[in-house]
């Protein structure tokens, strides 16, 4: 089995740890909130350790923003995380009007709050008020293209200071440099950098007024009630720490990886690498193979032990116009496409096997569809 759709979902790196109800008073419970709060720092580091090593000493309140572990709201995931952020903007700030902005090709956890809080006439979609939210992912989830998420948030907010800038890091965390300084919330989801399914969070900046969509015991700040999984947290936490530590390493180690993939273009006719810039993630690497549909070639790899997909995983079974199509790809090109997703426990011998199976099944299926 080759796996290279680790942009839907990572294996965990470590075991799940036996932990009681934190809000417990008894010293099984007192143990549990230690862990739960170390988890916190350790996530809290992640998210600024991640921009500049190796040292904090070298980051100044005046260039970076140090996130603070009370900062940090314990989710169920990125999904979970992205509705929090902006349905509970949406709620805490709409007696003052709230403009919601994002492009049509984000991912469905941002797109699907925001035509939510629309359609009750929460907010509006055009930037009318002082109150903008602006979400955009740090990383696309179909092309890996990065956004340069400090550059762009400081040029919305030289236009409207008042604007609060939500961005999705599911693929970026633990895998790009974070710069904080003029992003407002960062969300992040636990099992896109291996650590177990069911856990994310949310950083949320001091002074940025969200409303909670949970309630009952008061837990994560009374932001978010509910007894906290603490087994999967610490899990993810410890996935973070390791992740972060050999940011530069990892990247390195997929970029060679991409690179072997990417001898496909040069192996085989009309293949397409489909990108919005030259500035594209490592970890994911989108092709076209004009003349076969994505969907057939990811059936036929999956028969021969590779693991791709044809993109977000949310969006698979369901009959909508394709991201690609969104960002103005042409249809074919979009129907062609797969995505391979790399992890840094992904190998050489791996890329190069599913170079050869890849090569064949594409020839094989190109001759079927000539006849």
């Amino acid at each position: 089995m080759i796996y290279f759709d680790n942009a839907a979902t990572t294996s965990p790196i470590n075991s799940l740890k036996a932990f009681y109800n934190p809000s417990s008073p008894h010293a099984l419970g007192i143990k549990a909130e230690r862990a739960l709060r170390d988890a916190r720092k350790i996530i809290a580091s992640a998210l600024c350790s991640a921009n500049k090593p190796p040292s904090l000493q070298t980051i100044t309140a005046n260039t970076h923003y140090i996130p603070t572990p009370e900062e940090i709201i314990f989710t169920s995931g990125g999904t979970e995380s992205n509705n929090l952020a902006i349905i509970g903007y949406v709620l805490a700030n709409q007696k003052s009007g709230v403009s919601l902005v994002s492009s049509p090709y984000e991912h469905p956890s941002l797109l699907a709050p925001i035509r939510f809080a629309l359609e009750r006439d929460w907010a509006v979609n055009e930037p009318v008020y002082a109150n903008n939210l602006v979400s955009f992912s740090h990383v696309n989830h179909e092309t890996g293209d990065i956004n340069d998420i400090n550059s762009i948030s400081s040029e919305i907010k030289k236009n409207n200071p008042h604007a609060v800038i939500l961005v999705d890091g599911a693929q970026g965390f633990c895998k790009e440099d974070i710069d904080l300084h003029n992003i407002d919330m960062y969300s992040f989801s636990g099992h896109k950098c291996h650590g177990p399914s069911g856990t994310g969070g949310l950083w949320v900046k001091k002074g940025i007024r969200i409303t909670p969509l949970q309630h009952g015991g008061g837990q994560e700040g009374n932001m978010r009630s509910g007894t906290e999984n603490v087994p999967a947290i610490v899990q993810m936490a410890e996935a973070a720490e390791s992740l972060s530590q050999r940011l530069a390493y990892n990247r390195n180690h997929v970029a060679k990886i991409k690179a072997l993939m990417l001898s496909l273009q040069s192996n085989l006719t009309d293949v397409y690498v489909n990108t919005l810039s030259d500035n594209v993630s490592p970890y994911i690497l989108n092709m076209s193979f004009m003349g076969v549909k994505g969907e057939i070639l990811v059936h036929a790899l999956s028969e021969k032990g590779i693991y791709v997909s044809m993109g977000a995983a949310c969006n698979s079974r369901k009959l909508k116009q394709s991201a690609l199509s969104l960002m103005g790809f042409k249809q074919e090109i979009a129907q062609s496409a797969i995505r391979f997703s790399f992890s840094p426990f992904n190998t050489f011998e791996e890329a190069e096997k599913a170079c050869e199976i890849t090569y064949d099944t594409v020839k094989q299926l190109r001759n079927v569809m000539r006849k």
